[in-house]
């Protein structure tokens, strides 16, 4: 016990003694994951207010008397203008020029009001640029709203009686109709991204002090006089180990927080429902939970750092298993059926779904138990090939 002690006090004296050091262990990424996330929040936040402001550009073929009118109460920043040259305008919706063209049928006013039964509907045809924002936005504001309302109002110089042809309603007047858990609803919008972020951030917080931990010191020359002291291999091992899983536990609980804090800022002011409190079972859960996550992370890490006789040569093993833990991570950002119960028996992925559960408050006790216990497991069945590896002569003098 005292041996592993006196490895795991090493290591972390190495770490905790050098200012520098924690600056780029433990601040440094926080001020780059917040500044990056910032500006992306802040920049998607303007784009969209840059379309909202737009004043669309619409050409309008065979246009109906008072249409423009219409379309300008409805739109009233909105820039209209009549169509002479087809081609021209197409192509002007394809450069972004023009936002929205309506073509309406020749001899629409006295098709809608010579209308008899048999006749031909007359068609409203509108053509837009999906590629373009502006675009985008003139057609789902015009197309589906101010044409709908133009519709109505033509129907109802048709039928007297508009509230007859009304068969039903919906939502006409009903403010209560979201029905929600706001700390549910809060919990699944952060549990989407905080699994993702925890997987990059906890692996990468340790992936450059653990590879040193072993590599570093073959390649230095340390180990060789580290293995011949009396310390038993066994205690270097969970020295180390233990060592590394503290550094990346305090990483994580320090990038976490920031993640949380951060939120409104990184997210560039929209609102998201967001209202997320953790009660004091989930903070413990994702306590426990982020352990054992780095346990198992330390674990594989000093491991691909076993076989390999330089640093560099063990970021470059290292870096394929990150890539791979990084997507395992990646897919519950997407995961939309509830799992099944044999899935939280998975090790690493059960981690990501497992946080999102406990944000979302849907993970059962089975669920975490699973989840929990492999992960233990599987990185104690690691810790066990690590301390072989050790044993081993010439894995150690690689």
């Amino acid at each position: 016990m005292s041996g592993i002690k006196l490895i795991c006090g090493k290591e972390l004296d190495r770490v905790f003694r050098d200012r520098k050091m924690i600056f780029s262990v433990f601040f440094l990424p926080v001020i780059i994951m917040v500044g990056i996330m910032s500006l992306v929040g802040n920049l998607s936040n303007n784009a969209q207010k840059d379309v909202e402001a737009h004043t669309s550009i619409v050409y309008i073929q065979n246009s109906p008397v008072g249409f423009p009118q219409f379309l300008k109460a409805a739109d009233k920043d909105c820039k209209i203008y009549e169509m002479s040259d087809w081609e021209k305008a197409t192509e002007m919706i394809k450069n972004g020029d023009a936002d929205l063209l309506i073509k309406f049928p020749e001899n629409f006013v006295d098709m809608v009001s010579g209308y008899k039964q048999g006749d031909v509907i007359p068609q409203i045809k509108t053509y837009y640029n999906p590629s373009e924002d502006y675009s985008r936005a003139a057609y789902d504001t015009i197309s589906t709203g101010v044409l709908e309302a133009y519709r109505q109002s033509l129907l109802s110089q048709r039928v007297d009686n508009m509230e007859g042809l009304t068969v039903f309603t919906v939502n006409s007047d009903n403010p209560d109709m979201v029905i929600q858990d706001e700390e549910k609803a809060g919990g699944k919008i952060l549990g989407m991204m905080l699994p993702y972020f925890v997987t990059i951030l906890l692996f990468a917080g340790a992936m450059g002090i653990g590879t040193d931990m072993v590599a570093g010191e073959k390649e230095r020359g340390t180990m060789a006089s580290l293995l011949v002291s009396p310390i038993k291999r066994s205690s270097i091992v969970l020295g180390k180990v233990i060592a590394l899983m503290i550094i990346s536990g305090v990483s994580s609980v320090i990038y976490v927080g920031a993640l949380v804090a951060f939120m409104p800022q990184m997210i560039g002011g929209a609102d998201l429902g967001m209202n997320l409190t953790l009660n004091p079972k989930q903070i413990a859960m994702l306590a426990v939970l982020l352990v054992a996550i780095a346990f198992l992370y330390s674990a594989i890490i000093v491991l691909v750092s076993v076989f390999a006789r330089t640093t560099k040569e063990a970021s470059s093993y290292v870096m394929p298993v990150y890539m791979l833990i990084l997507v395992l991570g990646m897919t519950t950002m997407f995961t939309t059926k509830t799992p099944g119960e044999w899935v939280y028996a998975v090790p690493i992925y059960n981690t990501s779904l497992a946080l999102q559960g406990i944000l979302t408050q849907e993970v059962t006790t089975m669920q975490y138990g699973i989840t929990l216990g492999m992960t233990l497991v599987f990185g104690a069945v690691l810790i066990g090939v690590i301390g072989k590896a050790f044993e081993s002569e010439k894995v150690m003098s690689i």
